[in-house]
């Protein structure tokens, strides 16, 4: 190779492209850390909605319908045992 006609030696031409490469690269992953964060933040909005929806679905149905209370003629499935089963 002339001399005259090589701007860099070829030893930092290699290094100055794996230097660049580096930089490429951490910013690939400072934006996909920056599109995580965000979409992190924007999650919690959503989440809270749905649970927020759930709670007055909830309250709506317990409207509708009260419980009974605590002890009134129970319905079992024929495959439960009864509760003191294992006093007998």
């Amino acid at each position: 190779m002339n001399p005259g006609l090589a701007i860099l030696h070829a030893a930092d031409g290699f290094a100055m492209a794996m230097v660049v490469i580096l930089i490429f690269s951490l910013g690939i992953v400072g934006l996909l850390a920056a599109g995580i964060y965000r979409s992190g933040k924007r999650r919690e909005n959503e989440v809270e909605k749905l649970l927020e929806e759930l709670r007055r679905e909830e309250e709506e149905e317990q409207q509708k319908h009260p419980a009974p209370p605590a002890g009134a003629n129970e319905t079992r499935d024929p495959w439960e045992k009864d509760p003191d089963w294992w006093q007998k």
